[in-house]
């Protein structure tokens, strides 16, 4: 750690020989939001760099004077002229692009992604996420993410990911810098991102820079929109589902922005009333969900800039019944995420760009059940919960040495407490009271983190991203210590073209427990510990990038992967039985390995837009008591998966858009045959002779059978009109336009049950589908 800061305070200090630096900002010309990934390019030179996470540039520039282009995807690139004598400061306003312009791609126009050091990165600007096809008048971020290459859906219908053959625990999914856990509503049918307050989306599969730490597969990057600096506006959109509304505006004359949301389902507005007529009174069900988002930007100084972020999101369902005796019951079921951040950032030098964040984030799964009898003063109740909570402060400088040299550095402390697994029994009978708790104890645990990063350009053609991430990792007086050397390099083999290599080392300090695989809050994240210890991961990946003519990209890329110290329940375990604690449950240093081909060709801009992707893969588990230790597939291993995406833009009024997934079926464990024992005394009766007892089921493997191949399309159509007071837009969707019945799990019907009585007929196996086709509308609204 000494070292680390001695080098920070070098690089703040040091001198630096060049022509001249010049900084500053790229943002949105109409509302003034801050622009990430923007390209700002020294005409002629065919250098140039990238805007940072906050809008933020550097340029070493190869004399006093310079023309520069600046673009970024969805806005018009623009020309402008600096001299250094005037000044070192710029900031540039881009005009969004028109949908109908047309993109004329120029030789060396940007630094575009064949060019990049990054690979295995998907970006996503929120203009482009607004045309996928809405689900239940909902567009959602990460339906949108599971049709790009490399990352696999769960069950029919939710939100998970699979990336690369990892699980939904190994996505560092961050929104504003700071992590989410378990971001799906309504059992995963929709994430948590409100589409009205997302500016971009970055998904980074591979590569991983040193600066992101703490998962093995996947970092998810939701930037969350400033607000309009410039004029106040409000917008909002009503749904089959829920209803969203947002407002924002400017603080202090354009030197602050806001932005407020708000998002609420209203699905127990029906199924209340419902569930009332069809029993009769006696029983009420209802199931909400929410969201909210703020945000607020403030200017302190031209240096000096400070923002505030605040989420809160919640699903929450109850069941209540009263009988003719006046016993009345209440089950209900409440998860969901709060997070808070605050982020100052400070432009020390014009070399030398800040970032200090402090944050939390509270993740809570609650289920409960009450039963009371008041005649008789009678009260049961039976809760469990679990959580996380982290305590979250980091640091972050960019020190932008030459036109070869870009350093980061940073360090980070987290405290997580963890709550795996608590059961809380109360009860009153007669007056006499009974409070116990048991199952899994809390847990308090350490992470401290540093980086050290450099971006260096040696030649025209050669770049390379190399560093290292320490994590120290402090649980039950135990520390786990890692060193975690990250690299990815570029070389340019042509004008259009490059061929890129990366390799990470990755760990992870928590762990989810499933029981289901559809990636429901009753998964529960538990820590790494004394007995338990982290995720480890070593990915590498080989890749060729082209830029093609009018506007489409063409990329292919190999990976191979393996993780070790993976957990998971052993047979016959589930999440409920939580009198044990859970690390009695588990397997654990179980292996996994992964790798594959992906291949994506994409167009970001122009009337017609979208992508094709597809993946050959294969992912594999092994534990030591799990057939023999021998590697099994993954629940989710899918051999070939496809994602096609299409948007055309008709006029300024009318849009299409249309996707369809393909993917193979899922791995599950099927029963080989069943046999009939023999015991004595036999179950229900006396001893004296031996009888049939309940037939067994016999199991040769873990996820031996496949189930059937997984297809489905989905459509969208826009309508816009301009109106006095704004704009309205209607928007008309199909989920599952030809109404393929994917299965949503098997069952077997007829022949003899598990007791023994023959149900009728041969016995089959039979397939539940959960989605048909589904319409869907929503009406949204802009006010100016």
């Amino acid at each position: 750690m000494r070292s680390f800061i001695m080098l920070i305070f070098a690089l703040a200090t040091g001198n630096v020989w060049g022509q001249g630096q010049i900084s500053g900002y790229v943002e949105d010309k109409g509302t003034g939001e801050k622009l990430f990934g923007a390209t700002i390019l020294i005409e002629g030179t065919g250098r140039g760099a990238h805007t940072n996470f906050y809008g933020f540039f550097s340029l070493n520039l190869p004399d006093s004077t310079a023309t520069l282009k600046v673009s970024h995807v969805g806005y018009k690139t623009q020309t402008v002229n600096v001299d250094l004598a005037a000044s070192r400061k710029l900031t540039v306003g881009l005009q969004p692009l028109d949908d109908l312009d047309e993109v004329v791609v120029e030789e060396n126009k940007e630094l575009s992604f064949e060019r990049q050091v990054q690979l295995s990165s998907i970006n996503m600007p929120a203009r482009q996420l607004k045309q996928l096809p809405a689900v239940g008048g909902e567009i959602d971020l990460i339906r949108g993410i599971q049709l790009m290459p490399g990352v696999q859906g769960g069950k029919e219908g939710l939100t998970g990911m699979y990336v690369r053959g990892g699980g939904p625990d190994q996505n560092l999914i961050l929104l504003d810098g700071i992590p989410l856990y378990n971001v799906g509503h309504l059992g995963g049918i929709f994430s948590t991102f409100n589409p009205d307050v997302v500016a971009d989306v970055s998904l980074m599969k591979g590569g991983f820079p040193a600066r992101y730490g703490g998962r093995l597969s996947s970092v998810l990057n939701v930037k969350m929109r400033d607000g309009n600096r410039n004029e106040m506006r409000t917008e909002g959109a009503v749904g089959l589902v829920s209803a969203r509304i947002s407002n924002e505006g400017p603080i202090n004359k354009g030197k602050g922005s806001y932005i407020v949301a708000l998002r609420r389902s209203y699905v127990d507005m029906f199924t209340r009333p419902i569930a009332r007529i069809a029993s009769g009174g006696s029983h009420g069900f209802g199931y909400t969900f929410y969201d909210f988002n703020g945000k607020a930007s403030y200017d302190l100084s031209p240096k000096d800039k400070i923002q505030v972020t605040a989420y809160s999101g919640h699903d929450r369902g109850v069941v209540n019944a009263r009988d003719s005796s006046n016993i009345r019951s209440s089950n209900y079921f409440k998860w969901g995420n709060q997070l808070a951040t605050v982020r100052w950032n400070r432009i020390i030098s014009d070399r030398l760009f800040s970032n200090t964040t402090m944050g939390y984030t509270n993740y809570i799964f609650d289920i409960a059940t009450d039963h009371s009898n008041p005649e008789e003063e009678h009260f049961y109740h039976f809760g469990y919960q679990s959580g996380i909570r982290d305590w979250n402060l980091k640091y972050d400088l960019e020190y932008y040495h030459s036109k070869s040299h870009l350093f980061r550095v940073g360090a980070q402390a987290i405290h997580h407490k963890f709550t795996p697994g608590v059961n809380v029994i109360r009860s009153t009978d007669q007056g006499v009271q009974m409070d116990t708790t048991f199952g899994s104890q809390n847990v308090n645990a350490w992470e401290l983190s540093y980086y050290l990063e450099d971006e260096w350009t040696l030649s025209d053609r050669f770049s390379a991203n190399l560093g290292v991430h320490f994590n120290n990792y402090f649980v039950d007086g135990e520390q786990y210590f890692s060193a975690q050397p990250r690299m990815t390099a570029r070389y340019q083999v042509g004008p259009r073209s490059s061929l890129k290599a990366g390799f990470a080392q990755m760990q992870q300090n928590v762990h989810l427990l499933s029981s289901t695989g559809v990636g429901i809050p009753t998964d529960l994240w538990v820590p790494a510990t004394a007995r338990t210890g982290p995720q480890q991961s070593w990915q590498y990946t080989l890749g060729y990038h082209r830029m093609l003519d009018k506007g489409w990209e063409f990329s292919v890329e190999g990976y191979y992967k393996n993780m070790t110290n993976l957990i998971a329940y052993s047979d016959g375990v589930n999440w409920l039985e939580g009198a044990a604690d859970w690390q009695e449950q588990i397997e654990r240093e179980g292996e996994g390995r992964a790798r594959g081909i992906e291949v994506l060709l994409q167009k970001k801009e122009g009337r017609w837009s979208g992508w094709l992707g597809y993946t050959l893969a294969q992912s594999e588990r092994r534990f030591d008591n799990i057939m023999d230790g021998q590697f099994f597939p993954d629940r989710f291993d899918r051999r070939h998966d496809i994602g096609l995406t299409m948007a055309y833009q008709v006029n300024d009024k009318v849009s299409f858009s249309a996707s369809w997934t393909y993917g193979t079926g899922e791995a599950i464990t099927l029963a080989e045959g069943r046999y009939q024992a023999y015991t004595d005394p036999p179950i229900g009766l006396s001893s004296g002779s031996l009888r049939p007892s309940p037939y067994v089921e016999h199991y040769e493997g873990r996820n031996n059978f496949r189930m059937r191949s997984y297809h489905r399309a989905d459509f969208g159509i826009r309508f816009s009109k301009d109106k006095r007071w704004g704009e309205r837009t209607w928007n008309l969707g199909f989920y599952n336009v030809y109404n393929r019945a994917n299965p949503f799990y098997y069952y077997w019907s007829g022949g003899t049950n598990f007791f023994g009585v023959n149900a009728g007929g041969t016995m089959r196996l039979r397939q539940m589908a959960l989605l048909p086709i589904l319409p869907a509308f929503s009406y949204e609204f802009k006010l100016y």
